[in-house]
């Protein structure tokens, strides 16, 4: 029971960076949800939800969005790179 209990917070955590660090970077970087999603190749619908926290990536999708954004998938789910950005 304990052992469910902590991958589920872990989940929730990392869900909660995921969302931050996916909005960070694109803003930062003056893209739109459209632009980003065109260049991931999916819709601009499909990309708000997993900004939103609706939806979580299928993981050949979250080494595209790490990839583009030059973050490892590790940096992306458990830490908050704003904070690493601020420091810079």
């Amino acid at each position: 029971m304990l052992k469910i209990l902590v991958i589920l917070l872990f989940n929730f955590g990392a869900m909660l960076y995921w969302v931050e660090n996916i909005k960070h970077p694109r803003a930062r970087k003056g893209l739109s949800q459209q632009g980003l999603a065109d260049a991931l190749g999916i819709t601009r619908a499909r990309y708000s939800k997993y900004e939103y926290g609706l939806a979580e990536p299928p993981f050949e999708l979250l080494l595209k969005i790490s990839s583009y954004f030059d973050v490892t998938v590790d940096e992306f789910l458990c830490y908050d790179i704003t904070k690493r950005d601020r420091s810079v």
